[in-house]
């Protein structure tokens, strides 16, 4: 991912937009689990603290060594593609496909879109990311997944 770099101002830099959203986001979080109760809200609210440091820190450095400003026309399409293959992935989910070949899928695609090559380690690599998925949420968290129209579908 190469991009033009470039000297800017405070808020023309794309680092103190991402930062301010990322912060905006942990606020909303930590507002969210302030109304968990006492033993649900410890994780959440870590996270959500943690969203908000990260995004100041991303400001703060922004302020303070001014670094050059990166293009964000080629991550915003990333980003577009990897909300609509998100997207896709729930529908198929909520369709009654099981949860392997779904997921499977989404892998595959975020590794193309990320460019992992060639196929056979995309393939490899999304195998193994479903598997660990698969056996975190039915194995370890035992978490039901969702309903298949098949028997054959996992």
């Amino acid at each position: 991912m190469k991009s033009k770099a470039r000297k800017i101002g405070l808020l023309g830099h794309s680092d103190t937009w991402v930062g301010l959203g990322i912060f905006v986001f942990g606020a909303a979080a930590t507002a969210m689990s302030s109304g968990f109760d006492p033993m649900s809200r410890s994780y959440p609210l870590l996270l959500s603290i943690l969203l908000m440091v990260f995004g100041s820190g991303l400001i703060l450095r922004v302020v303070l060594s001014s670094p050059e400003n990166v293009s964000l026309v080629l991550p915003g399409k990333v980003a577009a593609l990897s909300a609509f293959v998100v997207v896709l992935w729930i529908g198929a989910l909520s369709l009654g496909l099981g949860f392997v070949l779904p997921t499977l899928l989404m892998q595959i695609a975020f590794l193309a879109i990320c460019g992992i090559r060639p196929f056979g380690r995309v393939a490899i690599y999304a195998a193994l990311v479903t598997l660990v998925g698969y056996a975190a949420f039915v194995w370890v968290l035992g978490v039901r997944l969702p309903e298949t129209l098949s028997p054959y579908l996992v």
